[in-house]
């Protein structure tokens, strides 16, 4: 029985050598003073984006590996509907000299938030860019299943392509489809990049989908670090959207579609342990209406107990031309990963 149980265990021994997995992530919270645009306030505990990531691969020979990802949002704070295996960016697939090709969810090659000055929880918004961000499409960036290429790089570039199936098809419809492309480039000091994305949108329940047009975006961003400590960065995204829907999910859609248009700016000082950063976003044609612009000021601190933890300070203020109240957001807590 002895000599059963060692077998066991040198033949689990061997899997694990000829396999690499890693469990990886992070662990954010603090307290929250936010106040909506209608007055009311929200105060409490809340979390900033913890997740735990079980990541593998496996040697198959020859240049060639299986690569893949589980991506699991946690949650410090009362908002467990959230937390199940594989809620994040999960995927398998192959790498080697070719590239790599992925299957699976949250896999979108358009790369928005491209640098996002470091923030840890309210300076996440970016901009709203149609496509997953004002539409709140889920479908959009390949929350369902998506195929993705990664190019090898090529000196300081590479580049991706993705698309996902919204799985809303019936009586000749485009089942709410996406498409989306990705460049990069990265040198010692700075970095660049470009995305495009298309969505085609649909409306209705699961047998009664009608179309509703399209959604468009493209993005161009970068970030320099002109010294040791210093990045600044900014952010310019278009959106467009093609539809003849009276609501796209729960966005009444304009008389007149104006292309939306957001640029942000961000900069990041860490000379040492204690780090400043701001972001300043302008949004014009917000939700698709050229009577509405949105104006963003974030602005955070940190100090980094060790190098896994960090003390985090947060402000956002946001505000509509439209409407005379504005919101506001102040997050005090924690940041560990591991």
């Amino acid at each position: 029985m002895k000599l059963k149980y060692v077998l066991l265990v040198l033949l689990g021994a061997s899997a694990a050598a000829s396999a690499d997995v890693k469990i990886i992530g992070k662990i954010e919270g603090g307290l929250q003073v936010k106040r909506n645009v209608d007055g009311t306030r929200v105060n409490g505990v809340k979390d900033f984006g913890s997740e735990i990531d079980f990541v593998g691969s496996e040697d198959l020979g020859d240049g060639l590996k299986a690569i893949w990802q589980m991506n699991n949002n946690v949650h410090i704070d009362n908002a467990q509907a959230g937390d199940v295996f594989a809620s994040g960016d999960t995927f398998v697939g192959l790498s080697g000299g070719f590239g790599a090709v992925k299957l699976g969810r949250g896999i979108n090659a358009y790369g928005d938030n491209y640098w996002g000055g470091g923030f840890y929880d309210v300076g996440d918004h970016g901009a709203d860019r149609g496509v997953g961000g004002v539409l709140g499409m889920g479908d959009a960036g390949g929350q369902k299943g998506a195929v993705k290429y990664e190019s090898p790089k090529f000196g300081a570039f590479n580049a991706s392509a993705s698309w996902a199936a919204g799985e809303k098809g019936g009586d000749g419809h485009k089942a709410g489809n996406a498409w989306a492309l990705g460049a990069y480039y990265e040198g010692v000091s700075y970095g660049l990049h470009a995305g495009y994305t298309r969505q085609d949108l649909v409306t209705g329940s699961a047998g009664a989908y009608s179309d509703a047009g399209s959604a468009r975006d493209w993005v161009l961003a970068g970030k320099w670090s002109p010294f040791d400590g210093l990045t600044v960065g900014a952010e310019y995204n278009h959106a467009t959207l093609s539809s003849g829907a009276a609501t796209i999910g729960a966005l009444a859609m304009p008389d007149e579609l104006k292309p939306q248009k957001s640029l942000a700016l961000r900069a990041e000082y860490r000379p040492g342990r204690f780090a400043v950063r701001a972001t300043v976003l302008r949004t014009e044609n917000y939700k698709y209406d050229d009577e509405r612009r949105r104006n963003e000021v974030v602005l955070g601190s940190s100090y980094e107990l060790s190098k896994r933890t960090a003390l985090v300070a947060e402000y956002l203020r946001s505000k509509v031309n439209t409407d005379p109240r504005a919101g506001s957001e102040l997050v005090l807590g924690l940041h560990t990963h591991f």
